[in-house]
């Protein structure tokens, strides 16, 4: 029994994908992330980083012949969210099954978007031929979705500091928990909401996408975004703090910024909160069941990732 839970990003960037010589560190796909409780698969977001995630997928359910079943939380169904599941190798497979949840101004809503952006003739392939798929928004709305995910609790918090609302997710699994926050927009005061819902977590994933100048309006060539629903990293930084977060994952980058703009938005991000990393894609985080405290049994791939004790 695989006793980790694991959190890996295949894309993290928000609003457009940005391929190109200035997004290699970080990467250019929208958002996705894969959280690996033991056995059991949770995906957060279809953006395009969805489409190698499911081409890996597809390969390791091959390679251990075993149930190819993940369960797919979307925040919201703006276009960077949602845009990478037409391509999502394991919607077309027979033998996988698809749980979808998410948000939705009505009872069908997220069933809509997805089928329409799948629908001839923008698309060969409707959705109702993905016989793989079950989507639901009753089950999010009302909590059931940690029961289908057996012993890992799925938490809802429905936010309105992004314009139409967006669900931040935590997800808790044998002591451990993630808060998935992105397309979120900081308060005066911070936002006491997310505060209460991801306090003691041990990763926040929280949104980041615009430096201070920029979001003020003072960054040449580009307006002011305040109202946009999207954070500054020091907003980021507050929540971790207030909160008594393990560590602070910075996500759903600006497509406009370069890999040295991320790095030293990462550097300054670290000098309020330490225990920051920049999201790229490929960085792996892996929680190892621990009786000493939270954060420490956490291991980073790739990246100096401080530790509480």
């Amino acid at each position: 029994m695989n006793d980790q839970l694991t959190l890996k990003f295949w894309g993290v960037r928000g609003s457009h994908p940005t391929p190109g010589a200035g997004t290699v560190k970080y990467g250019g796909n929208t958002a996705c992330v894969e959280v690996r409780a033991g056995s059991r698969t949770i995906i957060l977001d279809a953006g395009t980083g969805i489409i190698p995630l499911g081409r890996d997928l597809a390969r390791r359910a091959r390679a251990d012949r075993g149930a190819l079943e993940p369960v797919i939380f979307i925040s919201h169904l703006h276009h960077d969210h949602t845009q990478g599941f037409p391509f999502f190798v394991p919607a077309y497979l027979p033998s996988a099954r698809l749980h979808i949840f998410g948000p939705g101004v009505t009872d069908d809503a997220l069933a809509r978007v997805l089928d329409s952006n799948q629908s001839p003739p923008t698309f060969p392939v409707g959705l109702r031929e993905t016989d793989a798929v079950a989507i639901s928004e009753e089950e999010v709305r009302v909590g059931a979705a940690g029961e289908r995910s057996g012993e890992v609790s799925v938490r809802i918090m429905r936010s309105y500091a992004h314009p139409g609302g967006v669900y931040v997710y935590r997800i808790e699994w044998r002591g451990r928990s993630i808060v998935y926050a992105t397309d979120t927009e900081g308060y005066v005061g911070t936002d006491r909401r997310l505060v209460e819902f991801a306090r003691g977590a041990d990763v926040l994933i929280h949104d980041a996408q615009y430096s201070s100048e920029h979001y003020d309006g003072q960054l040449p060539g580009f307006p002011s975004t305040q109202g946009y629903g999207h954070s500054t990293a020091e907003m980021a930084c507050e929540v971790a703090a207030a909160a008594g977060a393990g560590g602070l994952v910075l996500f759903h980058h600006e497509p406009a910024y370069s890999d040295a703009t991320i790095a030293s938005i990462e550097a300054g991000a670290r000098a309020i909160f330490p225990n920051t990393v920049a999201a790229y894609e490929g960085l792996t985080l892996t929680h190892d069941p621990s009786p000493s405290g939270r954060g420490a049994g956490v291991r980073a791939e790739g990246v100096q990732y401080a530790q509480n004790g």
